[in-house]
């Protein structure tokens, strides 16, 4: 009976070192791979590699993949044929339940697009362990780059999933001197009339956008498409479930934005 024991022992440690990540699904697993790791500062590098001839250049805007990494894959492989989109602007909800497994299949998806992308945070990217593993897989939550004399402010703005109020004051100090730029664009995952915004924050952060000459904001979350054009224009797209992205052609001082449809 002893040995018989010690058999059974073997054959159960046998099978779990064979299954490399065993627990991988566990709402725990936040070890995200080195080569994984620090991946807007990584995009960040090779966007200083792209040069313009002209003041006009183009960008794609894609957001909510939850667990639609088939379309997810399609959009990319479309945005690979076109050699016009120079780079790519995540809009959140990189996962569903924020799993370590999520945030790699995005990861390795990803991979396979030919052009720098940069993420923003969304609500479900929260969730369970998801902020930790989108910090260390990406980078900061609140950032921005500048690209042919434009800026981009990529700004966290979840509410509830965070447990915290979005950071006016860092979206206020970063569009400070915005006359030295030919446009500022904000990328946030909800839009400031969704579903987590109370009235005053939504004022809050239209006011901001206005007072600083913003042209246009950009989201996703609510998995449909809105344009609303004003003095701050809002660009929302819908979830990769229906193979959509959009397309923002930037000018010197204009813009012009497109839904693509596959």
């Amino acid at each position: 009976m002893k040995y018989f024991r010690i058999i059974i022992l073997l054959i159960f440690a046998g099978f779990f070192s064979s299954c490399e990540h065993f627990f991988e699904f566990s709402v725990y697993e936040a070890n995200v791979k080195a080569s994984n790791k620090n991946t807007t500062s990584k995009n960040l590098q090779l966007l200083e590699n792209i040069t313009v001839q002209s003041q006009e250049f183009k960008f794609a805007f894609l957001s909510d993949v939850h667990y639609y990494y088939d379309d997810l894959k399609a959009v990319i492989d479309d945005i690979n044929k076109r050699e016009d989109v120079l780079f790519v602007i995540f809009g959140g909800d990189i996962a569903d339940q924020a799993l370590l497994k999520e945030y790699e299949f995005f990861y390795d998806i990803m991979k396979t697009l030919k052009k720098p992308y940069f993420t923003v945070i969304g609500n479900h990217d929260y969730n369970s362990n998801g902020g930790f593993i989108y910090k260390t897989m990406f980078g900061d939550y609140n950032y921005s780059f500048e690209f042919n004399n434009n800026k981009f402010v990529l700004f966290d703005d979840v509410v509830l999933e965070s447990n915290k109020d979005p950071d006016f004051n860092w979206l206020s100090s970063e569009l400070i001197g915005n006359e030295n730029y030919n446009q500022v664009f904000v990328i946030a995952h909800i839009p400031p009339n969704g579903d987590q915004f109370n009235d005053e924050m939504e004022q809050k952060y239209r006011t901001i956008l206005k007072e600083n000459n913003v042209p246009l904001s950009l989201h996703g979350h609510t998995h449909t498409y809105s344009y609303e054009q004003g003095d701050v224009s809002y660009f929302t797209v819908p979830s990769l479930k229906d193979l959509g992205y959009g397309i923002v052609t930037v000018q010197e001082k204009s813009f012009n934005v497109e839904l693509i449809e596959l």
